[in-house]
């Protein structure tokens, strides 16, 4: 995380261009049928990998990052509330891409679409199974089979969850500010009746 421009801010984590993720509890569902998004059950507290070196693996240590304490099988959704600017963010899940279901590039691309938009998206509560269909982020162990990474690509190397930010550019971005402080403005001090109130005439 030295350097990435990444920080632990609660119990989530700020990427670059101020997005927010946070990593929340929730129940496990079947794996047939179609559900709502299950309730949140609180969230995962996140913590750095280097403060735990004495107690993980050589692997994790040597990529870093942060770690969840997350039970087996257990399930999660992502949550972006508290991103207040608009960036993309591509997630991944043991380098396949949730978004897409296709494996990761370091790159935004459009066809398919392999990131979200924000802060337009709150949530993503899982993996594109294709068809219009999620899985479940659900913690599973390497060497099972059980992982994305293994079904797509028949090994399991990286495991985890990847995200990686892209926050708008200087310019669209003050022009994006710009907009967004009319808007505001416009809301306050627009004609009674205008955004909501009883405006008919006396």
């Amino acid at each position: 995380m030295t350097g990435s421009g990444v920080r632990i801010d609660g119990n989530g984590l700020r990427l670059p261009g101020g997005v927010h993720v946070r990593f929340v509890r929730t129940l496990r569902l079947p794996e047939t049928g179609t559900h709502p998004l299950p309730p949140g059950l609180g969230e995962f507290p996140v913590r750095r990998v280097a403060d735990y070196a004495d107690r993980v693996p050589q692997e994790w240590r040597a990529r870093g990052g942060v770690l969840l304490p997350v039970y087996l099988r257990e399930a999660m959704w992502l949550s972006f509330a508290g991103t207040a600017e608009p960036a993309a963010l591509q997630v991944g899940v043991g380098k396949e891409c949730a978004v897409s279901g296709e494996p990761w590039r370091d790159r935004l691309s459009r066809h398919p679409q392999n990131y979200v938009v924000l802060p337009r998206q709150p949530w993503l509560d899982g993996i594109n199974s294709g068809k219009g269909t999620v899985r479940q982020f659900v913690a599973v162990p390497l060497g099972l089979g059980a992982t994305v990474e293994g079904q797509v690509t028949g090994e399991e190397v990286w495991g985890g969850v990847q995200l990686r930010a892209f926050p708008l550019k200087e310019e669209p971005l003050a022009e994006w500010r710009r907009r967004e402080r009319d808007r505001q403005r416009a809301l306050r001090t627009g004609p009674p009746g205008a955004f909501g109130g009883y405006g008919a005439p006396m």
